[in-house]
């Protein structure tokens, strides 16, 4: 029986509750055995396609569960048991795993931290909001006073541009927020009336009332209206 490790390491697509498409760095280890492989350079990949495979497929379920990524270096035991599912579907033992990372990358964590800080500033009351960019202006005046003529024209062109791409930016990442917002009320929209549908489609179903058989109100033989009895008071025939 061959025994090798496998180092794994991949960036997969996950949708966050919170900032929607991200993409996430992750890596780790792992220790195999098999009988029937030896840890050659094509086990090696063969295993290390196993164990992404399986990781991809608990991480698409957790996003489907709306588990922040946050959350996932928690549950680091439960995609080592869906890679130990995997490779034991094809007889390979999993030994030992670990996951050294789970985060998001870089560029997914700048929009992570662009959303965090336009979320926060859109919860300042304006005078919170007015505070801070009155002491944004003030050190970037100091600064721009520091500088010669020139320089302080070319600071002054550069700070523009950056202004306009940041006044951009957080455009936006405030109509992503309002987006996010939109699609979470929608959900909660729709479930509402899926309920109010439901129940008014309960309440206004009744099921059917069992036919009543027809009683005859009067005598088949002579006519005369039949009575309580069995047979008829007037000709004395039984009443059907």
């Amino acid at each position: 029986m061959g025994a090798f490790k496998v180092v794994f390491s991949q960036t997969i697509p996950y949708i966050d509750p919170d900032y929607r498409s991200i993409y996430l760095d992750i890596a780790g280890e792992a220790s195999v055995s098999c009988a029937d492989r030896e840890g050659s350079e094509s086990d090696v990949q063969f295993v290390q396609t196993m164990i992404v495979a399986a990781i991809q497929e608990q991480i698409s379920k957790f996003s489907n569960e709306f588990v922040s990524h946050k959350d996932l270096p928690a549950k680091a035991n439960v995609m080592g048991q869906a890679v130990a599912a995997e490779l034991g579907a094809r007889n390979i033992v999993l030994n030992d795993f670990s996951i050294a990372n789970i985060a998001p990358d870089e560029k997914s964590m700048q929009r992570i931290n662009d959303v965090s800080k336009a979320q926060s500033f859109a919860a300042m009351t304006p005078q919170e909001q007015m505070k801070i960019m009155e002491e944004a202006n003030r050190q970037a005046q100091e600064s721009l006073s520091q500088l010669s003529a020139e320089q302080r024209r070319q600071a002054e062109e550069q700070a523009k541009k950056i202004m306009e791409q940041q006044a951009a930016d957080m455009q936006k990442i405030m109509e992503q927020i309002n987006q996010m917002k939109g699609a979470a009320a929608g959900t909660t929209a729709a479930a509402g009336v899926a309920a109010a549908g439901a129940a008014t489609t309960t309440s206004a179903f009744k099921p059917a009332q069992p036919a009543q058989p027809m009683v005859k109100k009067f005598c088949s033989n002579c006519g005369a209206p039949r009575g309580n009895g069995k047979f008829c008071p007037r000709c004395g025939k039984p009443l059907t």
